[in-house]
């Protein structure tokens, strides 16, 4: 019988978070174009753990029989952030992402800059209605069907309720797996159609705004 349990993200668990990032949205984010073991790609995926990282205050991770195999961030509003100190040297990264190519680096800033219009249009409006937000959640494949993403789910359930929290929010997208939000009592308020011009073609992709309510 698998053995899970689940304990405090501690700063040993960045590589594995990262992981986590490339199996959840690797393939909705135009990862595929990068080789995964070049310092850029690890440069930027330090970009993408920071902006989760950045406002948390609270995680956990699960470890199935020593393995961890899932991880979850989230925010109240006026707590403290809890993970800063785990965010890699921010010149460091700069420096990286310099010296992509013209068209790597139009491809990021092509994502980014797209993906946070659409999010603060979102937002724009709303934001002011939450209390804070679900930052993070992924599970490997290799614990399917363990309902792990729902035990991490139920356990930052308790820490907004103990915060007294009424209704936080979260980003989503149609290439993750945005069906867990729905199924777990997630309400899915709006959506923004997207399209990004990436130097290998077009993609396109919608971009959701969800909330939940305690």
């Amino acid at each position: 019988m698998s053995n899970v349990i689940f304990r405090n993200i501690e700063k040993s668990d960045s590589g594995i978070l990262k992981d986590l990032i490339i199996e959840a949205w690797g393939k909705g984010w135009n990862f595929d174009r990068f080789d995964h073991s070049a310092p850029l790609f690890q440069a930027l995926l330090d970009v993408y753990l920071s902006m989760f990282l950045n406002s948390a205050t609270f995680g956990k991770v699960a470890v199935l029989d020593g393995e961890t195999v899932g991880a979850i961030l989230c925010s109240v509003n006026g707590e403290e952030e809890k993970f800063r100190h785990m965010q890699k040297d921010r010149a460091g990264q700069t420096l990286t992402l310099l010296s992509a190519t013209e068209s790597e680096r139009a491809d990021i800033v092509e994502h980014l800059s797209v993906s946070f219009q659409a999010i603060g249009s979102l937002l724009e409006s709303k934001i002011f209605n939450y209390d804070g937000s679900l930052e993070f959640i992924a599970v490997s494949e290799k614990a399917k069907g363990l309902k792990i993403g729902k035990k991490l789910w139920n356990i930052a359930s308790d820490y907004f309720k103990a915060k007294n929290v009424n209704q936080i929010y979260l980003i989503a997208d149609s290439k993750c797996n945005f069906g867990f939000y729905d199924y777990n009592g997630f309400s899915k308020i709006d959506n923004k159609k997207v399209e990004y011009n990436y130097s290998t073609g077009r993609k396109q992709n919608d971009i959701f705004l969800y909330e939940y309510k305690f």
